[in-house]
C-alpha cells in the first residue's frame, strides 16, 4: 500500500510578536510503517517547545524499535485493545523520561516542558490512536470525516491536560483502535487552527479535510500548500490566530511514486 503525507508546525501571530519559538511540533514517517503525532508545549512553560521537540523524536525512534510489536497489534487478525493500550504505556514512559532529562540538563522543574500529545500508527488491519490533551484527530472513513476522540479541555480557555508520569498507570489518557479497511486518512491538528478548520463546539471537521484529502490522494498538495494555508491572512483576523498551528496528514496515495507501509 502506498501513502502520501506532510507535517507542518508554524508559530502564532502572538509568538511572532513576542519572539516567542513554535511550541508545536509534529512529524509524519513511513520508515517501516506510517505514524504520526502532533504535541503541543504548554504556553506558559519557557521551555515547552524542547520537551514536545523530545516527544516528536522519541515517538519516531520507538515505533522503529517496536515495529514487531506493532505488527503484532496491528496487521495480525487478532484484535486485542490491551495490546495497543500496553504500546502507549511504553510511548507514554519514554516521553516522560525525556521530560525529566531535559528537566535536569536545564535545571528546571519537569513541568516547564509539559506538552500535550496525539498520535495514530497504521497498520494492515487495525490503526491506532491515542491522544491527552485538546489536540484533534480526524479520520476519514467511507468518505465521512470525524474527530477519533473529544478533546481535553477544562472549563476556561487555553486550560487542558498534559501528559505526566503515571499517567499509564492510571490510565488518563484516551486510545482506541479502528479498522483499517474503511480508512483512507488520518490528520491530527494541535488545538491552534481548530476554530477555522472545525465547527465548534461540537468539533465536527470542516470541508477543508475533505479538500485536502482529495488534494494528498492525488499528489495536488504539497508541503508548501499547508503553509500557505496556515499563514493566511484569515488567522490574523481573529485574536484567536495567536495560538501556534500545526497540521501532520496522511493518506493511501494513488501510484506508486508514494511511500511504501
Amino acid at each position: 500500500m502506498k501513502f502520501a503525507y506532510h507535517a507542518v508546525s508554524i508559530p502564532g501571530n502572538g509568538h511572532i510578536r513576542t519572539e516567542r519559538p513554535c511550541q508545536d511540533a509534529c512529524g509524519v514517517w513511513c520508515d517501516h510503517r506510517p505514524c504520526l503525532i502532533v504535541c503541543d508545549g504548554r504556553g506558559s512553560a519557557s521551555h515547552s517547545h524542547y520537551g514536545a521537540r523530545a516527544a516528536v523524536e522519541a515517538f519516531r525512534s520507538q515505533c522503529a524499535i517496536m515495529e514487531d510489536l506493532l505488527a503484532a497489534i496491528l496487521d495480525g487478525e487478532k484484535w486485542n485493545d490491551n495490546r495497543w493500550n500496553r504500546f502507549c504505556d511504553l510511548i507514554i514512559r519514554t516521553v516522560c523520561q525525556k521530560k525529566i532529562e531535559l528537566a535536569e540538563k536545564f535545571k528546571l522543574p519537569e513541568r516547564e516542558f509539559d506538552f500535550t500529545i496525539a498520535f495514530a500508527v497504521w497498520g494492515k488491519e487495525r490503526c491506532g490512536f491515542f491522544q491527552v490533551g485538546d489536540g484533534a484527530i480526524t479520520v476519514r472513513e467511507n468518505g465521512e470525516c470525524y474527530c477519533v476522540f473529544e478533546p481535553d479541555k477544562g472549563e476556561f480557555d487555553n486550560q487542558t491536560t498534559f501528559l505526566r508520569y503515571g499517567d499509564e498507570s492510571k490510565k488518563e489518557y484516551h486510545s482506541r483502535m479502528i479498522a483499517s479497511s474503511d480508512i483512507d486518512g488520518i490528520a491530527i491538528t494541535s488545538d491552534g487552527p481548530e476554530y477555522l478548520m472545525f465547527q465548534l463546539p461540537s468539533m465536527i471537521p470542516g470541508p477543508i479535510f475533505n479538500k485536502m484529502f482529495d488534494d494528498l490522494k492525488s499528489e495536488v498538495l504539497r508541503r508548501q500548500d499547508i503553509l500557505d494555508y496556515l499563514t493566511g491572512s484569515r488567522w490574523s483576523r481573529d485574536p484567536r490566530g495567536n495560538d501556534d498551528r500545526s497540521l501532520a496528514i496522511l493518506t493511501i496515495g494513488e501510484n506508486d511514486e508514494t511511500d511504501n507501509i
